[in-house]
């Protein structure tokens, strides 16, 4: 599970740009099926969300595949903690 903040935002690319808490930046894509959560303020738990309900500057948590060679991850679940 990778944290970070979100720095940039393509909705139709549907890609992110997060900066990690030790300070690197990670480019994911974020698949149509990948689960994404955010925050229920009337219970201050979660609930099920998109893309869109994510905004610059939001904390998440991230589940990410990995490649390598300049190539994005892939996001496969998010939580917004923020």
């Amino acid at each position: 599970m990778l944290e970070g903040k979100i720095r940039r935002l393509d909705l139709v690319e549907r890609t992110l740009v997060v900066e990690t808490v030790d300070g690197r930046e990670l480019t994911a894509t974020v698949p149509e099926r990948a689960n994404i959560e955010v925050s229920e303020p009337n219970t201050m738990g979660t609930m099920p969300g998109t893309l869109e309900d994510l905004d610059v500057g939001y904390l998440v948590q991230m589940d990410v595949h990995e490649t390598h060679d300049g190539h994005p991850c892939t996001c496969l679940s998010l939580v917004s903690i923020s």
